[in-house]
């Protein structure tokens, strides 16, 4: 289809600029998105290059990274002085925006960034893309030059309906916005059967033991699973920041003999440990200082391999669980509600099961990234 000005499609060759504020190697749901974007993109035909911080990672693992990628990345390493970064990573931007066509931002620094960008380059096509944590600022100055900046996009795309509820209600009316949910590679999840976790249900959280994460509700829902369900048992995966306040919490309830941590996991591992999992918990908080889920893409993780999630209503994951079909929303801070929760999966788990791939399969990346595109186009 012969394109027009306003148009894009595989074949007229447009480039791409995408600067994030992390990427892998690093891990981190932003990071793992402007991945799978990058990568989706370029496989669409699309030129592409990207742009975003790295931390503490020797050059060679860099290089062998990059070189089994089909787009262009360029890193820049956070340095011990902070306004260093930031200078190069603003001069860098600059000009590699010149030779983009559109530049699509993700994280709150690239979102400022782009407000100097769009003062240099005018007529280019500036899309923002926004996860949750960068749109609740409680400091004023950020919060305000945040506002600012998502006002010279053209473009802006949330990742869930929950995020875009927070999106400043002062931005000028020709800016579109759209909502557009995370996706998965659906071939990294054919992988052979695996032993499974110990535990009758054996129920996983995954990611960071913070405050946000919610991990310390499921403990606090730990003694009434437990009252209908004796032999589950609750496996923890991700860095164990506040483990010590998990197990003090544990121990007061008299569940520590159900819990087990497993720390920060290689991806493999972390995929194994979701397939061999009954049910995927994701109770996350909003927490006072502004942050959220924005999606929640752990969910649909181990909705590709079949095993049903239930998460909190009150933040993104209420766009990726298909409540009654693929899992529950429940109210994080209520026990019970969590604990019947489980135990009305477990009663009709195919259903719930069959309902979760074909969730996960519907967003593979080969199909979201169709979205973008025409969202970009629109």
């Amino acid at each position: 289809m012969p394109c027009n000005n306003s148009s894009i499609a595989p074949s007229s060759g447009a480039s791409f600029l995408i600067i994030s504020s992390e990427f892998p190697p690093n891990v981190g749901g932003i990071g793992n998105h402007a991945y799978n974007l990058a990568k989706a993109l370029s496989e669409e035909g699309f030129q592409v290059e990207v742009l975003a911080d790295i931390i503490n990672v020797p050059d060679k693992d860099l290089a062998d990274f990059a070189a089994k990628e089909t787009f262009t990345i360029h890193w820049v390493s956070r340095q011990g002085f902070v306004a260093q970064t930031y200078f190069e990573r603003i001069a860098r931007a600059f000009s590699l925006a010149a030779k983009s066509e559109k530049v699509i931002c993700s994280g709150k620094f690239s979102l400022w960034t782009a407000a100097l960008l769009k003062a240099r380059y005018p007529k280019k096509e500036f899309i923002a893309v926004v996860h949750g944590t960068e749109l609740d600022l409680k400091a004023k100055a950020a919060k305000k030059l945040t506002s600012y900046s998502l006002g010279r996009f053209n473009k802006i795309i949330s990742v869930s309906n929950y995020t875009r509820q927070f999106l400043p209600a002062s931005l000028p009316s020709h800016i579109l916005q759209s909502v557009i949910h995370n996706g998965i590679n659906e071939a990294e999840f054919e992988m052979q059967t695996v032993p499974g976790l110990p535990g009758n249900p054996a129920l996983i959280t995954i990611g960071n033991v913070t405050d946000r994460k919610g991990q310390e509700n499921v403990i606090a829902a730990l003694p009434q699973i437990l009252g209908s369900n004796p032999s589950a048992r609750y496996h923890i995966v991700g860095k164990p920041t506040k483990k010590e306040t998990i197990e003090t919490k544990s121990k007061k309830l008299g569940v520590q003999d159900a819990i087990e941590f497993y720390g920060a996991v290689s991806r493999v591992e972390l995929l194994q440990k979701l397939k061999g999992a009954t049910i995927k918990l994701m109770l996350s908080n909003h927490t006072a200082d502004g942050d959220f889920e924005g999606f929640g893409i752990a969910v649909l993780e181990a909705n590709a391999f079949g095993v049903p999630a239930i998460g909190s209503k009150d933040c993104g994951i209420a766009d990726a669980i298909k409540h009654g079909e693929t899992g529950l929303l429940v109210d994080q801070y209520k026990p019970k509600e969590v604990a019947d929760a489980v135990s009305t999966i477990l009663k009709d788990y195919q259903r719930f099961s069959e309902n979760a791939k074909n969730w996960a399969r519907q967003h593979d990346w080969k199909i979201i990234v169709k979205k973008y595109v025409e969202a970009f186009n629109a």
